[in-house]
């Protein structure tokens, strides 16, 4: 669940709610994920981040089930969170505390491929995300990989990433020339994970 504590008895969970929130602040517009995964819904908690909708319910139980129908999972973050591919936590009928819609086959997901359209229940997310980049002079990019077959992805990010002015590509593997044809018009930067999350928003924040 989004709000149970215990979540952070995972070693991973820790780092990124201390990299995440480090990085938490009115400059920021958002985050864009093709991930399908709750990790940042975990990191940041239902106080901290949202779907694009202001004080939205998810379906589901809290971290104290006896009491969740007096008083439901609110996002009540304000901090944009733009999951363009889906998630293990949405399908067809809405948005939920867990990612159970994976388990039984009905997690709104969206493969990767050449061949992949939005689908019109994922409209609001890309349109979210467009917002997020029409906002943004300053992009970190972490482990995205520019596949080519992922057209769509790429597209959004030239088009709606026209004031894109600084990016820093956060990889073991940084594919800085595809980068560089996505927004030709900014400084790239490259960066190397360090071990240390803490360092890592030090860096950053200088290269920016």
């Amino acid at each position: 669940m989004i709000d149970e504590n215990r979540k952070f008895g995972v070693k991973g969970l820790i780092q990124a709610r201390d990299f995440l929130q480090g990085l938490l602040g009115p400059s920021i517009a958002g985050i864009i994920t093709t991930n399908y995964d709750l990790v940042v819904e975990y990191a940041l908690g239902s106080k901290l981040f949202n779907y694009g909708i202001d004080k939205q319910i998810l379906t589901g139980r809290g971290p104290y089930p006896v009491s969740t129908w007096r008083n439901p999972v609110r996002l009540k973050g304000t901090l944009s969170l733009a999951k363009i591919h889906g998630s293990v936590s949405w399908d067809s009928g809405g948005y939920y505390t867990d990612g159970r819609r994976s388990i039984t086959g009905k997690a709104l997901l969206v493969a990767p491929t050449s061949e992949k359209d939005i689908p019109e229940v994922l409209r609001f997310t890309w349109n979210l995300a467009g917002q997020v980049l029409k906002q943004s002079t300053r992009l970190l990019v972490f482990g995205f990989a520019f596949n080519a077959y992922d057209q769509l992805v790429l597209d959004l990010l030239r088009l709606d990433g026209h004031n894109i002015s600084s990016v820093l590509l956060i990889d073991i593997a940084p594919k800085l020339e595809a980068a560089k044809q996505i927004w030709p018009q900014a400084s790239i930067t490259c960066c190397p994970p360090p071990p240390d999350g803490g360092a890592l928003i030090y860096d950053w924040k200088k290269s920016l």
